[in-house]
């Protein structure tokens, strides 16, 4: 589990999977989301191709943090991975209804189901 100040991130993948599982707890802002990043990185360097990001406890969320979500999403397609956000039940976070969802930029989806490998696309 690391902490950062407003953001607490837990590592809850399975040893064996090759999927990484995150879960954040807190605020996701531009103050925070180096923190998350890091992780991504940490789980991707351990072999992992798709990573889950269960927002459903984040209390806040901003346009910083939606954009980086958005370059790791990239980012993982580029390396023949995939990006899932979880988002169910949080109080001031609807990816569902936001533009990022509609416009497709955005993986949000039940935990279970990793984004599979995708293209690199710019």
């Amino acid at each position: 589990m690391s902490v950062c100040a407003r953001l607490v991130v837990r590592d809850v993948s399975v040893a064996e999977s090759r999927i990484a599982r995150l879960r954040l707890f807190g605020e996701l802002d531009r103050d925070t989301v180096q923190e998350l990043c890091d992780r991504v990185i940490a789980a991707v360097g351990c072999g992992r191709r798709s990573v889950v990001i269960d927002l459903s406890s984040v209390t806040w969320c901003d346009n910083a943090s939606l954009f980086t979500l958005l370059g790791v999403h990239r980012a993982l397609q580029c390396t023949g991975g995939g990006l899932r956000l979880v988002a169910g039940g949080s109080r001031c976070l609807d990816l569902d209804a936001g533009p990022f969802r509609v416009a497709g930029r955005l993986p949000v989806g039940p935990a279970e189901r990793a984004e599979p490998a995708g293209s690199c696309r710019s």
